[in-house]
């Protein structure tokens, strides 16, 4: 047996599901009209972390060592191992037949070396060694880049061109030998740094002196930020650090994570903040629905919202500054209280 349905059921049904789809949407979709307009925000106690992902360079001290005569050669260490200056590294026998030894005189470098030691040309931690010139991790690997990214080279290096210093990562390790070859490297890993590039308003989050933590794919390390300048229309940033790093000596160019640690205080939306006669502060509202100006002092800033000190701070003159206290009222969009405050004095 046919059902039928009559033309009027099946509009009142189409309109009976549209107001259902409209119900939905405007309870579960859009935001709540009281956070699209809502005047004030409640001051609470919260924790704030704020980060910054980027891309960055290794600097650090690296002792690329070539050899000083042409041979069979026997590394006495294995890759990673980390090394005392002047230990034995690696030991170089000369050939034994007459004919070997004539060879050997006349044995030039080999072509896949010649680029990478023309970019350390001038180097001086490029040494004819077989014992370690510096303390540190031993590697069997160079990149190219060890001079252009060393500590004393640290000022020069220029966003644009530095990934052009980098040949690539070449295996040194071998049997046989031609004097003058690269056969080992020591990167020092007593100190060591990071160098990157953020824009301004995550050069803002950070201040000289503070430890942050740094992570680097599964490695979190604890950093000291050490620099902050302005760089054309970016900051460039600078890292100090003295920890272990699993791969400290093949790692260049790295994408990382910095994260400032977790700040404890009152919580605001940035938002409410205004500046007046040059001091940040907010508009407290009080019972009476009257508004008043109250300094504040931000401890860190993710962009959106800030970390506050909470009753009193100390300013720059080393004076105590009476601020906002926790549950306290302040207006979302202070502007129109300032030019009323304003236009009073």
């Amino acid at each position: 047996m046919k059902i039928r349905i009559s033309k009027k059921t099946r509009t009142l049904l189409i309109i009976y599901l549209a107001v259902l789809v409209a119900l939905y949407i405007v309870v579960f979709q859009m935001p709540k009209v009281s956070e699209k307009f809502e005047t004030t925000q409640v001051l609470e106690n919260g924790t704030l972390e704020v980060s910054c992902e980027t891309s960055g360079y290794i600097i650090k001290n690296e002792a690329v060592c070539t050899a000083n005569q042409t041979g069979t050669i026997e590394y006495k260490w294995d890759d990673g191992t980390v090394v005392k200056k002047k230990s034995k590294l690696a030991k170089i026998k000369e050939p034994e037949s007459e004919k070997d030894k004539e060879k050997a005189k006349d044995a030039q470098v080999r072509g896949k070396y010649k680029d990478y030691l023309e970019a350390l040309k001038g180097y001086d931690l490029l040494k004819e060694t077989k014992k370690a010139p510096v303390s540190g991790v031993f590697s069997l690997s160079i990149d190219g880049g060890e001079k252009y990214f060393s500590i004393g080279n640290m000022d020069k290096i220029k966003k644009e061109e530095a990934a052009d210093h980098i040949l690539g990562e070449l295996d040194l390790n071998r049997e046989d030998v031609r004097a003058g070859e690269p056969i080992f490297k020591v990167s020092n890993d007593d100190v060591w740094y990071i160098l990157c590039w953020v824009d301004k308003a995550d050069a803002r989050k950070y201040e000289v002196g503070e430890k942050v933590r740094i992570a680097i794919d599964d490695s979190t390390m604890d950093a000291k930020v050490h620099k902050i300048e302005k760089d054309g229309e970016e900051y460039r940033m600078v890292f100090y650090l003295n920890v272990y790093y699993k791969d400290f000596c093949s790692a260049r160019q790295v994408d990382l994570n910095i994260v400032e640690s977790n700040t404890v205080g009152l919580i605001v939306d940035n938002e409410c903040i205004v500046k007046k006669d040059g001091q940040e502060g907010v508009y407290v509202r009080n019972k009476d629905g009257d508004t008043y100006f109250k300094p504040i002092k931000v401890k860190i800033t993710d962009g959106e919202q800030s970390v506050i000190y909470e009753s009193i701070y100390v300013n720059d003159k080393y004076e105590q500054v009476e601020t906002v206290r926790v549950y306290q009222e302040v207006l979302r969009h202070p502007q129109e209280a300032l030019e009323e405050d304003m236009a009073k004095e």
